[in-house]
């Protein structure tokens, strides 16, 4: 053979570090002087097995050593956001749409956002498969309040030291990832953004589809009725809820908004919706809207993108992903200046009234 064929080096270190699966190799150096294109010369590297002490658990101690894995709900309308309600039974109760469902104190009661049907899924019982039931429910003006959902967050902050009247606990708010186009039958007017609700069933806050009270023990479909929405992050794909302890109604959500100032990207808003107009209402007056444009979010490509947002319970930040950068911003949530009026260069906006704030912040922590 017109073969050059080197010595053996010495065999390399196993490439596992525990289990049965690793590979050691040794390589040697292989010319051939032929003009052929193929050739019989010996490969000119060798490997074999290698076996190492048994691996030790890799599993997370908070699942467990042997953790089980389940589907809790199937045939969902491309969800993209999920939340437990703090308190659950609260919205349900016993009975409701000709229905009975469980009543566990100690359970879990997960709702997921449905983009495509604009409308949430209640799971009951989300921990328990023999008990678990599912209802879905949306607001009777969908079309704009709850359309392509996006988002969903709950105020979670029990016993808040706020008077029963302001205590907004078991609030929760969805972001909508639309213009406005009321279904595609209108043009886009950007007057879009999140929308806030009451989860107790009373006070009007759930109607039948003729918008009056929706009875309680009744057989009637049942809507969500807004207690609130603002109008300054059309295409809002993120939203979390501040449980700080400062605003009078403990209101306070952060939103992802997409549009920024349609020419550079998305940016981080900061809604207090303060007093929320309730049911029936639609005085927007009464707000505090803060964009912090130095905080430039990118939305990516593709129309189902979901953006994650938490508020770290001690720390007073506000984590928050850019999908098409792949990086999550940390900001200070108490942090940032006044800079000036964004009415000018935002000019659609909830309310024209002085008592609706619509401010640009800036030099904030991040």
């Amino acid at each position: 053979l017109d073969c050059q064929v080197g010595e053996f080096s010495d065999w390399s270190p196993c490439s596992a570090t525990c289990g049965s699966n690793g590979i050691r190799f040794r390589w040697r150096t292989v010319a051939s002087s032929s003009t052929e294109e193929v050739t019989t010369c010996p490969s000119p590297i060798e490997t074999r097995s290698c076996v190492k002490e048994p691996c030790e658990a890799q599993c997370v101690p908070e699942f467990g050593i042997d953790p089980a894995v389940r589907i809790v709900q199937d045939n969902l309308a491309s969800p993209r956001d999920v939340a437990f309600h703090p308190s659950p039974g609260l919205h349900l109760g016993n009975y409701s749409e000709g229905r009975s469902f469980p009543s566990d104190p100690n359970g879990e009661e997960a709702w997921i956002v449905n983009g495509n049907n604009h409308s949430v899924s209640i799971i009951v019982n989300s921990h328990d498969p023999s008990t678990q039931t599912s209802i879905s429910r949306r607001d009777r003006g969908y079309y704009h309040y709850m359309i392509n959902a996006t988002a969903l967050a709950f105020n979670t902050v029990a016993k808040s030291g706020r008077s029963d009247s302001q205590d907004t606990f078991n609030y929760w708010a969805v972001c909508n990832n639309n213009r406005n186009t009321y279904l595609d039958t209108k043009e886009p007017n950007y007057f879009m953004g999140p929308t806030l609700y009451n989860s107790d069933p009373n006070d009007s806050n759930l109607v039948n589809r003729a918008g009056k009270k929706c009875s309680v023990n009744g057989n009637e479909p049942c809507y969500f009725l807004h207690a609130d929405m603002l109008h300054e992050s059309p295409a809002c794909i993120g939203i979390a809820h501040d449980p700080e302890l400062r605003t009078g109604y403990g209101s306070v959500y952060w939103a992802f908004d997409s549009t920024g100032d349609r020419l550079t990207g998305g940016q981080l808003v900061r809604f207090d919706f303060r007093q929320p107009h309730g049911p029936g209402s639609m005085d927007h007056s009464t707000a505090a809207v803060r964009r912090f444009p130095e905080i430039k979010l990118q939305k990516g490509a593709g129309k189902h993108v979901h953006a994650g947002m938490v508020v770290h319970p001690t720390k007073r930040e506000l984590y928050v992903v850019s999908p098409e950068e792949g990086v999550i911003w940390a900001v200070g949530t108490d942090t940032g200046k006044y800079s000036r009026t964004a009415r000018e260069e935002y000019p659609i906006f909830s309310n024209k009234l002085p008592s609706f704030e619509y401010s640009i912040y800036e030099c904030v922590n991040r």
